[in-house]
């Protein structure tokens, strides 16, 4: 089923309407997932942000045919998912495929929702110009970290292909007008070229930088003697600036949380001089509260 099919259609008649669900974040270059059980879908908020899944892997895109022998084996043991809900960036191609490992995995294809970015969720209000133009991810990373996280502004920095910088507004006050609750408020960001992209550009467009791998920014300091580390401390610094710009300005308008996920987010927090919160993936998060909350309604 693509994206622009219904959620809903041609659920598995094998799904275990009480057991656990499959979360999906299909990325620009990787795929993440993680398998949910019921009773960690339905822990409640604790004003922290929980990894609420056992298991769970990533590969490349070229790797996605291994995906099935992974899913089948949980499947079996523990039946087959009552729904696969998956936030994808990489288009109809990926999700075609991604569909047809889902029936191959698990015999026909469980209920697959399929996440799009709109107007509002909850009491999230998407304060993007034109709301379905928000990156899903981004979106579904908001819903995640707002439903953990209700008090206070965010700052939420992925860093993937892309670094993404956004802003989640609190609430003005703790109740809405006639006694509704309150509504806090995606109020926009940042993309750059993530860490990776960042460095790789620098050797494929001049005649004489070489290629620097991620992993030597770890130690990039202020200012080098030699090309590559000078090429991983400029790196890093932009990004950093960024992020760091992003929170004085949003810190000035009440307290604030900065998290960090993303495959480069160890990268980047040895350079941070703010306080964050790291989590391993917030788009699986912000999957494991649709869910759940789809289930309650």
């Amino acid at each position: 089923m693509s994206p622009n099919a219904s959620p809903n259609a041609n659920p598995n008649p094998n799904a275990n309407a009480n057991g656990a669900v499959l979360l999906i974040d299909i990325g620009n270059t990787r795929l993440k997932w993680a398998w949910c059980e019921a009773a960690s879908l339905e822990a409640p908020p604790t004003g922290a942000l929980p990894v609420p899944w056992g298991a769970g892997g990533a590969c490349g895109h070229e790797a996605l045919p291994t995906l099935a022998a992974d899913w089948r084996a949980l499947a079996d043991v523990g039946g087959v998912p009552r729904g696969v809900w998956i936030s994808n960036v990489a288009g109809p191609v990926i999700a075609a495929e991604v569909d047809a490992l889902l029936a191959d995995a698990f015999g026909g294809p469980p209920a697959v929702h399929w996440a799009r970015a709109t107007a509002s969720h909850g009491t999230l209000d998407n304060g993007y110009r034109e709301p379905s133009q928000l990156g899903v991810d981004r979106w579904v990373g908001g819903i995640g970290a707002r439903h953990h996280l209700p008090e206070g502004h965010l700052l939420i920095v992925t860093a993937g292909t892309a670094t993404t910088i956004d802003v989640v507004l609190a609430p003005e006050s703790s109740n809405g007008s006639n006694g509704t609750p309150a509504r806090a408020r995606f109020a926009g960001g940042m993309i750059l070229p993530g860490l990776a992209l960042m460095m790789g550009s620098l050797a494929r467009n001049t005649a004489q930088l070489p290629a620097v791998e991620i992993g030597e920014a770890h130690a990039a300091t202020a200012w080098a003697d030699n090309t590559r580390d000078a090429i991983a401390a400029g790196c890093l610094a932009a990004q950093v600036g960024a992020i760091e710009r992003a929170w004085d300005a949003l810190n000035r308008r009440g307290p604030t949380r900065c998290l960090l996920s993303g495959g480069a987010r160890e990268a980047l927090a040895g350079a941070l001089t703010l306080p964050f919160e790291r989590h391993e993936n917030l788009v699986l998060l912000g999957l494991s509260v649709m869910a759940a909350q789809q289930r309650a309604g």
